[in-house]
């Protein structure tokens, strides 16, 4: 690698590193988790630099390759579940199931931890389109080429998730 060239990535990574973190403290399960992911958004950015389209934003384009490694980190994991599930069950093994991971701790206002999970119990695709939109503040049409998705579907996502949320906090308060 020319020097030049490593000061140019370390740059694009002192810009970015904050970004993504706080994307991926937000859509993962755990720390250990959002180091492993963070590690391989940089590595696969910095294998794919060639292939970066200049005419689009290159914060869209990073946020993508950190979708995409979330969602291969889970499935690798959802898949290696699967697998002690099975083992468990042909030998009949009564070692308790593998249990899932903690949620990372934020220090945040009362407020904010609350709408925090809220958030985070909902499904993936909707709690995508709020981290990138409101946590990243992306444009909806920014969220959309992120998630190679139609800007009407994060609109709907984004919708959904709203909805839920407030139906949820609404169940809360009622309970009161």
């Amino acid at each position: 690698m020319l020097a030049g060239e490593q000061a140019a990535f370390e740059k694009l990574y002192s810009e970015t590193v904050s970004g993504v973190y706080r994307t991926l403290y937000f859509l993962c399960q755990s720390e250990s988790d959002v180091e492993d992911i963070a590690q391989t958004v940089y590595l696969e950015l910095y294998r794919n630099l060639d292939k970066y389209d200049l005419s689009k934003s290159l914060h869209s384009w990073l946020y993508g390759i950190t979708i995409r490694q979330i969602q291969g980190h889970k499935r690798k994991q959802w898949r290696e579940q699967r697998k002690l599930q099975k083992e468990q069950q042909m030998h009949l093994s009564t070692a308790s199931s593998v249990e899932d991971t903690v949620i990372v701790q934020l220090s945040m206002e009362q407020d904010d931890e609350a709408v925090f999970q809220k958030m985070n119990g909902l499904p993936d695709k909707l709690k995508q389109v709020l981290v990138l939109r409101y946590i990243n503040e992306l444009s909806q049409q920014e969220v959309a080429e992120v998630l190679n998705i139609p800007v009407g579907t994060v609109k709907s996502r984004l919708n959904q998730a709203l909805l839920r949320m407030r139906k949820s906090i609404r169940r809360e308060y009622d309970a009161q």
